[in-house]
């Protein structure tokens, strides 16, 4: 999995590459998510903080769907898949 900031995202999506967006929960950081895109080749990238290769961990839900919408999407995917639910 690749990494790119908002910048390169935009600059992917309003060419076309940029297929859908995917907010997932952050590895090893609870209560914490991240964002990832899917490419039209299929690979995933995933958001890094401006200028840096440091994956952005996103501390709520209205602000990893906020970079969604900065991007250019309309709409995402919410993954639950490893969220622990008791």
């Amino acid at each position: 999995m690749a990494a790119m900031d908002i910048q390169s995202m935009r600059s992917l999506f309003d060419v076309g590459v940029l297929q859908e967006a995917i907010i997932a929960p952050a590895p090893m950081e609870a209560g914490s998510w991240i964002l990832l895109v899917q490419k039209s080749d299929g690979t995933l990238e995933h958001m890094t903080v401006a200028r840096s290769k440091r994956q952005k961990i996103y501390k709520s839900l209205d602000s990893a769907v906020a970079d969604v919408t900065r991007v250019g999407f309309k709409s995402m995917k919410l993954s639950v898949a490893m969220l622990n639910v008791a």
